[in-house]
């Protein structure tokens, strides 16, 4: 997906959050669940915020003036948004968020459409194992063999019945977590009751063994800090890009990122654990998603990590939750700090939902008034930045609060 800058033509991104829906069913026509074609629609111009200024974006409808106006007069240059019939043959290269046959199906499509000519990355059916919560044990398993400090304890089991994790959880005095093995950004997990599951937990267990034959079990555990490696595979030679440090909340998921300095992300992960640990994993890490992906991949794999105390109360480190194979909000973060971040500044990117129409408005309103913007030398240095068009139907926010 990338070239050398002085070859690099402009492309095309796109965003398409959830694709690992679209990756399990491994259908051309997968329809997306109706909160994540909000969350796309509503969100669609997000992906500009790590493409170059001389990239597009494709947008369901085009961006409001206002908002073009403020990006432009105080940020630095960024990727204008394209509705579909605007696209011209310049554009050739496409950037998928996720990839899947729907995403590549529905890029077929507009090129027919419009009679362009897109060269669109091909689908290739390993990826759809390399994208299960099965290779992120897999690459667990690898690195405890490499490095005697990672617990065997954390790795997790795989079952395709309910009554097998019903006994593992009636005879455990501990507490464990499902997972669903395609799912990301903390959705598809459950929390179990320790000694016995209630018959609503049986219910979802079944629901996601229904449709995706297995379930991950896992010991849960007294979580510190959460944060991330981001690789780039391109051309089958892997890089690594950087530390992304994120926030969930009590059930897992996703809130938001911290943006800033990268050396700020490593000091506060190196308050728990030692800066060896740290490089063994990134090096070997290096070597397995390299031997696993290439050949099958190009783009950003993002390895989920966390700092857990253990029973005796000693730091330990989980290095591979998950792999979320595609681009993701901790390589935005990252590169969101690179462009756009005033240095010596930091802050938070946040994603915020709302059911009800008018409150996005109403709180990016309030933000404004409270936290309002100041940037120098195109990039903010404090206050608050929508980084998506706000209306009166949005119903997801992406957004940064930054102080200086």
């Amino acid at each position: 997906m990338l070239s050398d800058k002085t070859e690099r033509k402009p492309q095309l991104y796109y965003f398409n959050p959830g694709h690992e829906g679209a990756v399990l069913t491994l259908s051309p026509y997968y329809t997306a669940p109706a909160n994540m074609v909000n969350l796309q629609h509503d969100l669609a111009y997000l992906v500009a915020w790590y493409a170059d200024a001389e990239d597009y974006v494709l947008v369901q409808s085009e961006l409001p003036f206002d908002f073009e106006e403020y990006l432009s007069k105080n940020l630095l240059p960024l990727p204008k948004g394209i509705i579909s019939d605007k696209m011209n043959r310049s554009l050739t290269e496409v950037h998928l968020w996720g990839l899947s046959p729907q995403s590549i199906n529905y890029f077929e499509k507009i090129n027919s459409k419009y009679h362009l000519h897109f060269n669109l990355p091909q689908w290739k059916d390993e990826l759809r194992l390399l994208s299960s919560r099965e290779t992120a044990k897999e690459c667990l398993r690898e690195l405890c063999c490499e490095i005697s400090s990672i617990s065997t304890d954390i790795i997790s089991s795989f079952y395709s019945s309910l009554d097998e994790i019903e006994d593992i959880v009636r005879n455990a005095d501990y507490q464990f977590l499902a997972k669903a093995p395609y799912s990301s950004s903390g959705r598809g997990l459950l929390w179990l009751p320790v000694g016995g599951l209630t018959q609503t937990e049986r219910q979802i267990l079944q629901g996601i063994l229904n449709k995706q034959e297995i379930v991950s079990i896992e010991k849960a555990l007294n979580k510190q800090l959460d944060f991330a490696m981001e690789f780039i595979l391109d051309n089958n030679e892997i890089r690594f890009e950087g530390y992304s440090l994120f926030e969930t909340n009590s059930k897992g998921g996703y809130l938001g990122n911290y943006i800033g300095n990268q050396k700020n992300i490593i000091n506060k992960i190196l308050e728990f654990i030692p800066n060896q640990l740290l490089e063994e994993v990134k090096n070997s890490l290096l070597r397995i998603l390299k031997n696993k992906f290439k050949g099958f991949y190009s783009g950003c794999i993002g390895v989920d990590m966390m700092i857990y105390k253990d029973e005796d109360n000693a730091y330990k480190l989980h290095p591979c939750i998950e792999i979320n194979v595609r681009d993701n909000m901790g390589l935005l973060a990252l590169r969101f700090s690179q462009k756009y971040l005033e240095p010596g500044s930091e802050g938070s990117f946040y994603m915020d939902f709302t059911s009800q129409e008018g409150e996005q408005v109403n709180r990016d309103n309030q933000m404004k008034k409270e936290y309002p913007a100041l940037f120098t030398n195109g990039k903010i240095k404090s206050g608050y930045l929508s980084l998506c068009p706000v209306n009166d139907k949005t119903k997801y926010r992406a957004y940064v609060l930054v102080k200086n």
